[in-house]
């Protein structure tokens, strides 16, 4: 009898561009995508520990986020250098996982990564070894933690189809390096002052904010450490002051000095009449927003101690914002003397203010190096206030336009820059012009005319600014109150520094 070797058949590639055109069952997929976050994790695998990591990848990465469509993926080859968040790839020989009705991506251990686009730095491989909640807290990804519970208390999440809610656990962990807020999608049962060690959870960013994932995946057990810190020397973690303020924190306790104070009424999506109170509130190191869902009714010059707070962003910057009057107590010894509003402004240098979140009430340095084209009269949108273009609101569509005044330059510290805006006032304050006269000037000379007299006039000129910071994915802004030039002579600038450096010529 003659044996014949039959090979078996070549799998059959499947090269797609959009995750629609994937089934529940294909093999051997080719696409390109973008790789948007990567979380390394150790699971059993077949009784043995193995390294898999959990992220998102977004199919048509070449178009506007829009237009893409984002999927799970799984990342079983042990592939951080090549699915480094920020970066585009082209996977071949990916499969398809279809659970519960939900459909993700596998890269296998023989899957091939291709880079197209770079991204960030690739992501650290985890151990089994814990790490502090400062070194948690730089990157998101699966962390082991030895951390006492601070502070827990019950919480719900409204789903958002409106089916529903869950319930859920918020509080706070520290250690000697910081503190952290958690979220628990489990039962958590353990009194504050207990020391936990935590195998397993995740760390996410709720906006601008790290926070620790605890699901049914995590380990929790009490922890014995006579030597680690104790409740009451990490008592102070939640402490934070204006500065300090990030989008998304929780549980924060800080105390402010009340600078104004107002009510309003408004109708709620459901029709129920509310009323939120809210005013500017300072401290030291700056000012900001504080928003009370509930009934206080402080005077200007109260200091607050307020304990449990959250903060979310208003109009660019963090606001402070309270749901219980139990959370606010008006405090009879002020920590502090008495600040004048008018007068406050907390003096940061500029690298400072790029790298540091949004901040109010602050007072900075830079020297023009640009002139943007855009300076001078511009129209706004009478609905919306928007700049328009060509004609048009982005919004509201084409618009007769109300005249505004407004600079844009970008100021420069020698490390740093910044974008700086002027709106009316400051403008006409820091021209020495008002509007109807630069109104004038651009009729004459044309709108790039009256940018090269700008440039003439400012370029390399070195300004204090005083205003507000705006630190987002865009870059910096600083949106200026006031602006005056700096009158110091090169020479005497010269001998600043040589007398600072203690120079002898």
């Amino acid at each position: 009898m003659e044996v014949t070797n039959l090979a078996s058949p070549a799998k059959v590639e499947k090269k797609v561009n959009r995750f629609s055109e994937l089934g529940a069952d294909d093999r051997n997929v080719t696409i390109e995508v973008a790789v948007i976050s990567y979380s390394p994790r150790i699971q059993m695998v077949r009784g043995e520990e193995r390294q898999v990591a959990f992220g998102w990848i977004e199919d048509n990465p070449w178009e506007n986020s829009d237009q893409r469509e984002r999927w799970d993926y799984k990342d079983w080859g042990e592939q951080s250098e090549n699915l480094a968040p920020g970066s585009v790839v082209r996977l071949e020989g990916a499969s398809v996982n279809e659970w519960n009705d939900k459909r993700s991506i596998n890269v296998n251990r023989t899957t091939r990564v291709t880079v197209l686009r770079e991204g960030g730095a690739p992501v650290t491989q985890i151990s089994d070894d814990p790490v502090t909640i400062e070194a948690a807290s730089e990157n998101e990804g699966y962390v082991n933690l030895v951390a006492r519970l601070i502070s827990s208390k019950p919480d719900v999440i409204v789903k958002r189809d409106g089916s529903g809610q869950l319930d859920v656990v918020r509080g706070r962990l520290a250690d000697s390096s910081g503190s952290i807020g958690f979220l628990s999608w489990v039962p958590l049962e353990h009194e504050p002052g207990t020391l936990l060690k935590i195998d397993g959870a995740s760390v996410r960013k709720f906006r601008e904010t790290p926070e620790i994932n605890i699901g049914d995946r995590t380990r929790i057990e009490v922890f014995h450490d006579t030597a680690f810190a104790s409740m009451d020397d990490l008592s102070q973690a939640n402490k934070v002051s204006i500065s300090e303020l990030r989008n998304g924190m929780s549980d924060i306790e800080i105390t402010v000095q009340v600078e104004s104070w107002d009510q309003r009424s408004f109708t709620s999506e459901d029709g129920t009449e509310r009323v939120v109170r809210s005013g500017d509130v300072l401290d030291p190191s700056g000012r900001c927003r504080l928003t009370a869902w509930c009934e206080i009714d402080p005077k200007q010059g109260d200091f607050l101690h307020l304990t449990g707070s959250r903060v979310q962003y208003w109009q660019g910057s963090p606001d402070l914002v309270v749901d219980d009057a139990a959370q606010v107590t008006d405090l009879s010894d002020p920590p502090w003397d008495s600040i004048d509003p008018e007068q406050h402004w907390v003096e940061v240098d500029l690298t400072t203010v790029v790298t540091s979140g949004s901040r109010r009430g602050i007072r900075t340095n830079g020297t023009i190096v640009a002139v943007r084209r855009d300076s001078g009269i511009i129209e706004r949108c009478p609905e919306c206030r928007r700049v328009l273009r060509d004609g048009a609101c982005i919004d509201h569509g084409p618009q007769r336009g109300v005249e505004d005044l407004r600079l844009r330059f970008v100021i420069d510290d020698g490390v740093s820059n910044a974008s700086l805006l002027l709106a009316k006032d400051p403008s006409e304050a820091f021209l020495g012009m008002d509007q109807e006269a630069v109104r004038e000037q651009v009729d004459k000379d044309g709108q790039d005319g009256f940018a090269a007299f700008l440039r003439e006039r400012v370029l390399a000129r070195r300004l204090s600014v005083r205003g507000r910071s705006i630190i987002d994915d865009q870059g910096a802004m600083l949106l200026a109150d006031e602006v005056e030039q700096d009158e110091t002579t090169s020479a005497d600038a010269a001998n600043e520094v040589m007398q600072r450096w203690e120079v002898v010529l």
